[in-house]
């Protein structure tokens, strides 16, 4: 007799079922389970394939999606820096994005724009260079060169390029006005410069700006010297304002004007008064203020330390009367004594008083290097 696992009922050995509960007796339940396994496998085996073959896809489909995000990323970041003229920054970024994608056609296309226009860049400093080392010659002709390409491109990127181009033609515009400036004397010409200059937005043009404005004071302070001295005061005071037209406020250009207008002014009184006086017979007090009222206390030449030669020195008046526009006439000589320039100079302050004293000086810019030598052949002066 065996028992029953599940209700206990007793029953004989060979029986396979309880007559009782009609259970399985135990060995005949693993050998059901068994059967059981073997009729779900063939349908679980198609299952699990499916799954795995499924979730290969989804990683393989969610790796490729990631790829194409970040070449997107790396093409738009690319795009950006190089409108901003970072063109080697964008080659790197499109390389590694055509590593990615090495059959994405515009990935290929892009990255070759970018080299060109890394090729341009560096065309562009090759233009800088020359413009620094002063072939101006080269560096026009590579520039038009560069234009005439860029003119035939039609592309966004290469027109990023256009600012620098602009930038260059500007600075050679720049030099060509700084190179020419050595031989132009003329205001009105120099004006001229200024007006290019004007139109450049450079760092560079304030300082070529101002060694134009320092030519334009120069040239009319000495034009305006050489009317006032030859007494033309009216032309010599339109000079003057010529200049302050470029140069308006200019503390040396005022001060000149005001200087020739008392001038002016200071001899045509004098010139009355010397007209009363030729009318009325001066006294012999009146021969000595007009041929002796002045004495010299010093006259000499040096040399600053720019290179330029100052004429310079001082006068007592021995007059008995004021004086007034007092005029040095000397001769400039060389080592070996031979005169290179005959010239004049104005002794301020306009009146002396008697027994005082007073000076005068001038700067020669174009004198050459050597060791000179001044004599004063006259001195010129009214009384008062």
């Amino acid at each position: 007799m065996i028992e029953c696992p599940h209700c206990k009922h007793g029953m004989t050995e060979s029986s396979r079922y309880c007559s009782q509960c009609g259970k399985p007796l135990k060995g005949e339940e693993k050998q059901d389970r068994r059967r059981l396994l073997k009729s779900k496998l063939p349908v679980l085996t198609p299952v699990m394939v499916l799954i795995v073959v499924g979730a290969a896809l989804y990683f393989v489909y969610a790796h490729e999606q990631q790829v194409n995000k970040e070449v997107r990323a790396m093409k738009k970041e690319a795009e950006e820096v190089a409108l901003a003229g970072e063109y080697r920054e964008a080659e790197t970024l499109l390389a590694n994005a055509v590593d990615q994608r090495p059959h994405v056609d515009a990935l290929q296309e892009e990255l070759l724009n970018i080299q060109i226009a890394l090729t341009w860049d560096r065309k562009l400093n090759e233009v800088h260079t020359l413009l620094e080392e002063g072939s101006l010659s080269k560096a026009s002709e590579q520039l038009n060169a560069i234009e005439k390409e860029l003119q035939e491109k039609d592309s966004q990127l290469l027109l990023t390029l256009v600012p620098k181009m602009n930038e260059m033609d500007s600075l050679m515009t720049l030099k060509e006005v700084n190179q020419e400036l050595s031989k132009v004397t003329d205001v009105e010409e120099l004006a001229a410069k200024l007006n290019t200059l004007s139109q450049l937005n450079l760092e560079e043009a304030s300082k070529v700006r101002e060694k134009i404005h320092e030519k334009i004071v120069n040239q009319s302070t000495k034009k305006a010297e050489e009317a006032a001295n030859e007494k033309r005061y009216t032309e010599a005071v339109a000079i003057v304002d010529q200049g302050l037209q470029y140069v308006s406020n200019d503390e040396k250009l005022i001060q000149l004007k005001e200087r020739i207008q008392q001038e002016k002014q200071a001899f045509e009184q004098a010139e009355q008064q010397r007209m009363e006086r030729a009318m009325q017979q001066a006294a012999e007090d009146e021969l000595v203020n007009e041929t002796e009222a002045l004495k010299v206390l010093d006259f000499n030449i040096t040399k600053d330390e720019f290179g330029d030669y100052k004429v310079s020195g001082e006068l007592e008046s021995v007059a008995t009367q004021i004086i007034s526009t007092i005029t040095v006439k000397y001769d400039i000589l060389n080592a070996d004594g031979k005169v290179v320039r005959s010239e004049s100079a104005k002794v301020y302050p306009l009146y002396l008083n008697p027994g005082k004293k007073g000076s005068f000086e001038k700067v020669y810019y174009e004198l050459e290097e050597g060791e000179y030598s001044v004599e004063m052949t006259e001195m010129e002066w009214l009384v008062e």
